[in-house]
């Protein structure tokens, strides 16, 4: 076990070039039935047992991250260093091995010699590999062509002395921990890369990985009920309903909504719709609930899945449902991006039984299949 190495696996970028054309974030892609980021770490822990490991992740995931394993999560920052700077503030061992999530393809010749080097008289070890293209720099219009026998890609995982590293950070923002190192003055060394760790940044650099799409069916379960109120406009499905009363709640009360919320992030394991949005929040006092449906939906892409069909019930003695199902199909259509014919809602009384027989409230039930993009 190597008790004086702390991994850390940066997982808290939004993936910006990579969805261009997908929505989901390179890191939630699965490989051997995990997101990236956590195969990524049990590879490189199951083989080298470090003291540590910690993952960095963004604000949003971060509770989500924590449900897949029993690494420690850190809350990343704005920019690469700022993630790095919180997830040091978790380490005390000597050295730390950064490397990226997206850095799936593990070449464990190159690791092995990495993790064997003797660190003694090192503050940085970095794997390089050279360029065989022609390559120069552009600069007002001039290009200097360079010697490309001296150019090096830098690759992670990197190991830097802990106390070097912060100290070099101080100085600047740093796209890499041997460029922090190097400006400090530190002793940078490096091995013999490969072009198998290349990273995951581009959609079309998934060719390179082996990956064959998951036949699981996620199935997820909601259900929400409101009383009525005076003197508060009636939402229901994200659509304005002519109504005497309104729904009680800390939002516009959209209780059909609500209740396709909580079986979306059931599906997923992901808590449910008080956990994401606190009714003791003022930033949610009157909010429109399609809103919180959509950064649901935004959320449930970005980790790795596509919502097959959803199959909504509304139980309700007052309003009419009937006249607008059309528009609730049509919005959940676009928040969801998900074809019409795979929304189904239908609407029943209660036969004036009950609380919603008397005409005291409405609740709804939603049930949700999804599958894995990959």
């Amino acid at each position: 076990m190597r008790q004086n190495i702390t991994l850390i696996i940066m997982s808290a970028g939004d993936s910006l070039r990579f969805r261009k054309n997908i929505s989901i974030k390179k890191h939630w892609i699965r490989i051997d039935n995990k997101p990236m980021w956590l195969y990524v770490a049990d590879k490189l822990q199951q083989r080298y047992g470090f003291s540590k490991v910690i993952i960095t992740a963004s604000r949003r995931d971060i509770s989500y991250m924590r449900r897949f394993c029993d690494y420690e999560i850190v809350q990343g920052g704005a920019t690469r260093q700022e993630s790095l700077q919180n997830a040091l503030k978790c380490v005390s061992s000597e050295f730390v091995a950064v490397s990226d999530a997206a850095r799936c393809n593990l070449d464990f010749e190159v690791l092995d010699n990495l993790f064997n080097h003797n660190l003694s008289s090192l503050d940085c070890i970095v794997p390089t590999i050279g360029v065989s293209d022609t390559i120069f720099l552009e600069s007002n219009n001039e290009k200097k062509y360079l010697n490309r026998d001296h150019i090096y890609l830098v690759q992670t995982p990197q190991i830097s002395r802990r106390s070097i590293l912060l100290e070099s950070m101080k100085l600047g923002d740093f796209s890499d921990e041997s460029s922090a190192i190097n400006n400090y003055g530190g002793r940078v060394s490096h091995i013999k890369g490969s072009k198998t760790l290349n990273k995951i940044t581009y959609f079309e650099d998934l060719k390179d990985l082996n990956l064959s799409r998951s036949d699981d069916i996620f199935v997820g379960y909601g259900f929400d009920v409101h009383r009525f109120c005076k003197d508060k406009d009636m939402y229901l499905g994200g659509v304005k309903i002519p109504c005497d009363v309104g729904l009680e709640a800390h939002s516009d009360g959209d209780v059909v909504i609500h209740s396709l919320c909580d079986a979306l992030l059931g599906a997923i394991g992901a808590g449910d719709i008080g956990e994401w949005f606190p009714p003791d929040d003022p930033s949610y006092d009157n909010v429109d609930s399609k809103l919180l449906l959509q950064e649901v939906a935004d959320f449930i892409h970005s980790v790795g899945f596509r919502i097959v069909n959803i199959d909504v019930m509304i139980m309700a003695q007052k309003p009419k449902i009937l006249p607008h199902k059309d528009k609730m199909i049509e919005i959940f259509s676009n928040i969801l991006n998900l074809q019409r014919q795979y929304i189904n809602i239908k609407a029943t009384t209660m036969e004036k039984m009950g609380f919603v027989g008397r005409q005291e409230g409405i609740c709804s039930s939603s049930n949700v299949s999804l599958k894995l993009f990959f």
